[in-house]
């Protein structure tokens, strides 16, 4: 406690006597309350069963239901009645009325021993009848000779009468209720007379205090209000001229740091460009634009990974352009290095933007084709072959180029693909060159 602000110990010291009071008070009135309202209903339920029970022991003893639903219908008239059934000691049902909870051998125990049994919502009295007992007693409301005497009679059946608290139970809560609100208003009144002191005492305080916590929170602009007085006045004027030092040198910190995250922020922009050139320039061949063939390579491991863990086709195809060293012999390594750059623009013109195009070396180029049979790889194998068959080259003309196409089978690897590619592309050329041919196996 000793920790605690002022304004806390002044309020505790204050309140805590008035709160513990009001609410021993009003748990007090509220138990009471309860209790009476919950002994009056089972009182009165007692009563009418106890009432019952010796009335409806002719119409048990003659077996003249019609009498007994009668009884049952008039108590049923009374307040809060849910339900009121006459068996006999076999628990058959002589008469009923209303809409009971199911009668089990415990309801009948409870009959004979004086218990009240408790429903859905609601309250099971129950007595038996005996005969020629024209005072059943089985909620202790007479004497131990008189009980005596019941024990001794002949037992006919039993009485049992179901009270719905949903009456009770609402009163309780608007009697809980009503007690709550008072003691919550008296207790609110001893509060804010216990809070108005404590202001008038600690309020200057309070205000030094909460600057202190709002500059340690980074709001250094914070300024308090320098009026009480004294002392403490003193204190307030002493706290703004140290927030306002505190704020100078703050700004200047942040002026020193903006400049400097903006130099971080160029340096870092840089290095991401020039590690994007690197990627670019790690994974694209200089001439032609496409991949190289070491990003080839990584792109057949990833298919091949993908087609053993989830069973996709994919293919490729060797291209190799057709007697390319007569054109470097006869026009020059410039002309033949557009030729090469043309070629790879026809193959990226001509497939799906999934597939994967790239130089393989020399005058060889590689096509991946992603989720692709080896049936739609021919296809489009030819396809780009009647296309650079077509394509009228600057300076040579017309040039061709022979396709070896092999598709990926389990368990494969990529070495034996590409074996099965440089195979098909070896017949290509061997018959006669500008064709597409595929190795299976």
């Amino acid at each position: 406690m000793k920790n605690w602000q002022l304004s806390k110990r002044i309020l505790f010291i204050a309140l805590v006597p008035v709160w513990a009071i009001m609410i021993l008070l009003t748990v007090l009135v509220v138990v009471v309350g309860i209790t009476e309202i919950d002994g009056a209903l089972k009182a009165r339920g007692a009563l009418i069963t106890r009432h019952l029970a010796p009335a409806c022991e002719y119409g048990v003893f003659s077996g003249n239901r019609e009498v007994l639903q009668s009884m049952a219908q008039a108590i049923m008239k009374e307040d809060d009645s849910q339900a009121v059934i006459i068996t006999d000691t076999e628990r058959h049902i002589l008469a009923i009325s209303g809409k009971p909870d199911v009668l089990t051998a415990d309801h009948q125990r409870a009959a004979m021993e004086g218990r009240i049994s408790k429903g859905k919502g609601s309250l099971i009295f129950g007595a038996p009848i005996y005969q020629g007992n024209t005072e059943g007693d089985a909620f202790d409301l007479f004497d131990s000779t008189t009980k005596e005497r019941a024990e001794k009679a002949k037992l006919l059946g039993y009485v049992y009468l179901e009270l719905s608290t949903a009456s009770s139970q609402r009163s309780k809560n608007l009697f809980a209720i009503v007690s709550l609100l008072i003691g919550i208003i008296g207790t609110a009144f001893a509060s804010v007379l216990a809070l108005r002191m404590s202001n008038d005492l600690t309020r200057p305080l309070s205000r030094l205090i909460d600057g202190v916590h709002r500059m340690a929170q980074g709001e250094f602009s914070t300024r308090i209000l320098a009026n009480s007085g004294g002392e403490i006045q003193e204190l307030e004027d002493g706290f703004n001229k140290m927030a306002s030092e505190i704020q100078r040198s703050h700004d200047e910190m942040l002026e020193v740091n903006t400049n400097l995250e903006k130099l971080v922020g160029e340096r870092t922009r840089q290095l991401e460009l020039k590690n994007q050139d690197l990627e670019y320039l790690s994974n694209t061949d200089r001439l032609t634009g496409l991949y190289n063939r070491f990003k080839l390579e990584t792109i057949l491991d990833e298919e091949h990974l993908r087609s053993q863990r989830y069973g996709s086709d994919f293919a490729l195809t060797i291209i190799d352009v057709d007697k390319f060293k007569s054109v470097n012999d006869t026009y020059g390594h410039q002309v033949g290095d557009q030729v090469l750059i043309s070629i790879g623009k026809i193959l990226q013109k001509n497939v799906r933007s999934s597939d994967a195009v790239g130089r393989w070396g020399g005058e060889e180029f590689i096509v991946i084709f992603r989720e692709t049979t080896a049936e739609d790889a021919i296809a489009v194998a030819e396809e780009l072959r009647a296309a650079i068959e077509a394509y009228e080259f600057e300076t040579i003309g017309k040039r061709t180029a022979s396709f070896g196409v092999a598709a990926h089978h389990h368990p494969d690897n990529i070495s034996e693909m590409i074996r099965r590619a440089d195979n098909a592309l070896y017949m290509a050329k061997h018959n006669g060159r500008n064709r597409v041919e595929y190795k299976k196996d």
